[in-house]
């Protein structure tokens, strides 16, 4: 033991530390867990004072309470129970920590970073009474010392949910606001979307509004023209919600907003990742260029159970499946097509001439135009 009183000597006598410091730089040495108190104790057996400025951490951990006065401001309104603590120090707080273990060849200790860290946590679990945890913290902290200013972000709320659409001229999604295309600014309020009315923005509304999220990202299962009805149990969809100060609030199951109503609404751990298969029960309105006959109509029969392949657009080849299809007259020109689908077959390219193949327009010889396309039901 007496080897490792004369390396605390030395280490001591050549630098003026703090308790904090001192308890973290010597507790291998003593085989002692690092401790304000065990620096107190130690600076007092070796008659040193504690009221000179630390070599090390420039009585840092003394002056904790401004930054720690910020950081309770910012979070006093916010829902968590988690949270994780990052920090930003000037090197120099680092390389002299380093310089008093490289000459001492002190090892196995805690750096100095982590010892901030690990004061900080635990005062503002005692105030908020909460837990630092690392993975998936419902707050993230980040302390910059370098110039006394902290940042909070908390974790998304992920939201499922269905939408009926009742009326037409409504578009499913907002337009990216130009000045910033999506990211978020005072132009767009922070949200990213020009202000027009959509059921994107009815869903955001109502989401930013319930959870006070900065801004709503919606991971669509398919879509639909904006004249379109989306009618049976509804198109699922998948709302994240950024940065949110209330996470605690009830969802109810149903809401009815202006033209549409949702249903299903649930909060869920996470959003899958990737594409979703669906299919899609799907009524359509022709429109011909030339009479057409219930003789002609009975052509696309060919089309049950038959692959349907969409190279518009310099795709890959994508293929999808009709299952089922039916069909009726309504006039000289024009009938109703019902199909049993998977989701994903642009439908207006299918039914006019086009690169999906095979395509109405071309089973039928002749040339075809939606007029109306309605969702009876969509099934995931």
């Amino acid at each position: 033991m007496k080897s490792e009183y004369v390396q605390i000597s030395r280490i001591l006598k050549n630098y003026d530390l703090c308790e904090y410091c001192t308890g973290r730089l010597i507790s291998k040495l003593v085989g002692k867990q690092p401790s304000k108190s065990l620096g107190k104790k130690y600076l007092k057996k070796f008659g040193k004072s504690n009221n000179t400025k630390c070599y090390v951490c420039k009585n840092i951990f003394e002056n904790l309470d401004s930054m720690l006065s910020n950081i309770f401001e910012k979070s006093s309104n916010l829902d968590f129970k988690t949270f994780n603590l990052g920090l930003i120090l000037k090197n120099s707080f680092l390389e002299r920590d380093d310089l008093i273990k490289s000459k001492f060849k002190i090892k196995g200790i805690e750096n100095l970073k982590f010892a901030i860290s690990a004061e900080m946590s635990k005062k503002i679990s005692r105030r908020t009474k909460s837990k630092r945890i690392i993975n998936d913290p419902e707050l993230l902290i980040q302390a910059n010392f370098k110039d006394e200013s902290s940042t909070i972000r908390t974790k998304p709320i992920f939201v499922y949910g269905r939408y009926n659409k009742k009326i037409r001229k409504l578009p499913q999604k907002q337009i990216s606001c130009k000045s910033c295309n999506g990211i978020g600014c005072h132009n767009c309020n922070f949200r990213g979307l020009k202000n027009i009315e959509s059921i994107e923005s009815k869903i955001s509304n109502l989401l930013t509004q319930k959870f006070e999220g900065n801004q709503v990202k919606i991971n669509w299962i398919g879509g639909e023209d904006q004249s379109s009805l989306v009618l049976g149990n509804g198109r699922p969809f998948f709302a994240k919600i950024l940065n949110p100060k209330k996470r605690n609030r009830i969802l109810r199951k149903s809401s009815n907003l202006e033209g549409i109503s949702l249903s299903e609404l649930k909060k869920i751990l996470i959003q899958p990742k990737g594409s979703i298969s669906f299919k899609s029960k799907v009524s359509i309105i022709v429109d011909t260029e030339k009479p057409i006959l219930l003789a002609h109509l009975k052509k696309l029969d060919i089309l049950k159970n038959t692959k349907i392949h969409d190279l518009s657009k310099d795709k890959k080849s994508i293929t999808k499946q009709i299952y089922q299809i039916r069909y009726k007259k309504l006039g000289k020109t024009s009938f109703r097509l019902d199909l049993f689908a998977d989701g994903g077959i642009p439908i207006k390219l299918f039914i006019q001439t086009s690169d999906v193949t095979p395509n109405i327009s071309q089973l039928l010889g002749n040339n075809c135009q939606c007029r109306k396309i309605d969702f009876k039901n969509i099934i995931v």
